[in-house]
């Protein structure tokens, strides 16, 4: 039903704002070249023409304000989105200027900081994807011993995320998608009953809709963010681009925090 509505509100913009305007302009064309062709009704048609022509005006008036107030309009959205993200993820840019102040030799000062950062940007995702509800966010890290993708931040609702073997069915198809040559980077899928990784071994009646995103940064892979919602597709493209900005920032704390 949306989509049908936005068409239709395409089309009508169309013909207000393009067609009328050309359509007008042959009006007076042809108004003033039939008042010549025709002397006897030359008076009734150049008044005609007048009007056209000012309706034409008119028209290209309005036009000209509504462009100019949704240029305005596009340039608020535009700063707002900018302030939204400085305001959305400036506490994890925050912490990841304390985590490089962390002696190296403060493993679990590291930790902690890494795990706080990670929560911010979950904390970033949710809040800033606010056309799907019930959203969560997770952050995954690779542990060695054992071999495990675990969550080491969250935000949003409330279903505990789990922890994948990777010597597992589903751990190894995480693991393939995260180190696959060349890198396969930012996948959606909008709704998981239709379409899923292969091997996927998700909780389909948690959500019916993830992205998933690599953390990785000069060939070494970190882990893995991921976005999911109990609505198919209401999660979109921008939300993936959201998501692989963050896995991004997320990549850079990582590597601070490494092992020296």
């Amino acid at each position: 039903m949306t989509g049908r509505t936005n068409l239709a509100a395409d089309t009508g913009r169309f013909l207000v704002w393009t067609l009328l305007p050309v359509l007008g302009a042959a009006a007076v064309s042809v108004l003033g070249l039939l008042a010549a062709a025709i002397p006897e009704a030359a008076t009734a048609l150049r008044i005609s023409a007048v009007i056209a022509a000012c309706v034409l005006a008119l028209l290209l008036l309005i036009k000209g304000i509504r462009d100019y107030r949704w240029g305005l309009s596009l340039e608020k959205a535009r700063y707002d989105t900018v302030k939204e993200l400085h305001n959305r993820l400036g506490p994890a840019l925050d912490l990841m200027t304390e985590l490089a102040m962390i002696d190296p030799s403060d493993t679990g000062g590291r930790k902690a900081t890494l795990r706080a950062i990670a929560d911010q940007c979950c904390a970033a995702l949710v809040l800033m994807t606010p056309k799907s509800a019930d959203v969560r966010a997770v952050v995954f890290a690779i542990a060695p011993d054992p071999d495990q993708l675990q969550p080491i931040g969250r935000f949003g609702r409330r279903d505990e995320p789990r922890t994948f073997l990777l010597d597992t069915p589903a751990g190894q198809e995480i693991l393939e998608y995260l180190t696959a040559d060349p890198q396969i980077g930012a996948e959606l899928y909008p709704d998981i009953q239709k379409d899923a990784p292969t091997g996927y071994e998700g909780q389909r009646d948690r959500y019916r809709t993830f992205i998933r995103v690599p953390i990785w940064g000069n060939g070494t892979v970190f882990g893995m963010v991921t976005v999911d919602a109990p609505r198919k597709k209401s999660l979109l493209d921008d939300d993936k681009l959201l998501a692989e900005l963050v896995a991004s920032q997320l990549a850079t704390a990582f590597a601070i925090a490494a092992p020296a």
